[in-house]
């Protein structure tokens, strides 16, 4: 095969680790996998019975409405009033197959060849991805620790701040948890309000916290969808339905119509009774699933912060996703670090390197296995001789 734009793209962290870990068990390993952020919880009972409502309705088996349902919006708008007290208009709205989805189709719909955009580091590797794509050019700006993993963009050039097209955002943050305060948003609003940089912020943990207050968003700032803005949410992690792949993003008219009008080229929305039932359920039930979920997801962070920190390891105190981000202990690489846990724990961790430069010398844990795999997973790491 000829050479084409795919050769230019590292192997899919996510998708090597998936088949290192199915190589170890097909040799009959026990491998706990706590690579991958997917969740064991099993949906709401409600969204369940919603669903099998739905499938039985005779409009749902032809093409649904491209950009989402009218009864999805409706409810989606709802949902963002209880959430965070905004409530964007039916057009400031779209429903996406998974948030991974138009988070990948975004910088082709608003990017020409050449154009910069800004990215976190770490970050979410579809980020680069996506505008390597597009033709754009990534830069990236750092997320320290000692900003709690904050944007570091006064250490970028102020002639690339003026020339950005597009800037990323991540709160709650994967790889990290961390979260922002709303200054953050703001000071973004103001670089796109003075410089028309569209700014983007990946809120799919949005619901996955363990304050007491939720954490701050994008739209809720004030004037925010007066400016080029985007945010997307996914559904996958607050009802733990991932292989649904339905999500949404909220924003500007002009931002939405673009990633609008590119999709639909590309796909063909979202199977209507799976936008039924997830209507249904933000509307009865589903935030009562949410706080359930986020207690358990909190009652596993603090006991696998406890028993890490026993053995000596330094955790970022996040609180907020279901991630724990954690130094590799010297002088491993993250990398070599995870493929030792992994040959002699048969655990399966997340190199912090696999989310760019600035995730060396740290590893992720996805706290998406049942607390008691948990434990068995860190007391095998403190049984064998890698752990330090």
């Amino acid at each position: 095969m000829k050479a084409n734009r795919l050769l230019s793209l590292p192997p899919y962290l996510f998708e090597d680790l998936e088949n290192q870990c199915r190589q170890a068990e097909a040799s009959g390993r026990d491998v706990i996998d706590l690579s991958i952020g997917d969740p064991d919880l099993q949906p709401p009972g409600v969204l369940l019975e919603n669903l099998k409502a739905a499938l039985h309705r005779e409009e749902h088996h032809f093409y649904p409405p491209q950009r989402g349902t009218p009864e999805l919006k409706a409810a989606i708008q709802r949902y963002l009033v209880r959430r965070c007290g905004v409530s964007p208009a039916i057009d400031e709205i779209l429903v996406l197959v998974g948030s991974k989805e138009g988070i990948g189709h975004l910088p082709l719909s608003v990017c020409n060849p050449g154009d910069l955009a800004l990215l976190p580091d770490p970050g979410y590797p579809v980020y680069g991805a996506a505008v390597q794509f597009a033709g754009a050019r990534a830069l990236f700006y750092s997320l320290d620790a000692e900003r709690g993993f904050a944007p570091a963009w006064d250490r970028l050039p102020q002639s690339d701040l003026d020339a950005a097209r597009l800037l990323f955002l991540n709160y709650p943050n994967n790889p990290t948890g961390a979260t922002v305060d709303a200054g953050v948003f703001r000071d973004a609003l103001t670089l796109s309000s003075e410089r028309g940089t569209i700014v983007v912020n990946d809120a799919a943990y949005a619901d996955v916290y363990c304050s007491r207050t939720p954490p701050p968003l994008l739209c809720e700032q004030p004037g925010a969808l007066e400016a080029p803005v985007i945010e997307f949410f996914s559904f996958s992690k607050t009802f733990c339905i991932t292989g649904w792949r339905i999500g949404f993003a909220v924003g500007r008219r002009d931002v939405i119509e673009a990633l609008a009008h590119l999709k639909a080229n590309l796909d063909s929305g979202v199977f209507g009774a799976i936008q039924e039932a997830i209507a249904r359920t933000l509307d009865g039930g589903g935030d009562g699933f949410a706080e359930e979920m986020r207690g358990e997801f909190e009652k596993r962070r603090r006991r696998a912060a406890e028993l890490l920190a026993k053995l000596g390891f330094d955790c970022f105190p996040a609180c907020a996703t279901f991630y724990v981000w954690v130094k590799v202990p010297e002088p491993s690489t993250s990398m070599d670090y995870a493929l030792r846990l992994l040959e002699r724990a048969n655990v399966l961790v997340t190199p912090g390197r696999g989310f760019g430069v600035g995730g060396e010398g740290y590893f992720r844990i996805a706290l998406t296995q049942p607390l008691e795999r948990i434990e068995q997973a860190l007391d095998r790491i403190a049984a064998s001789s890698s752990f330090r």
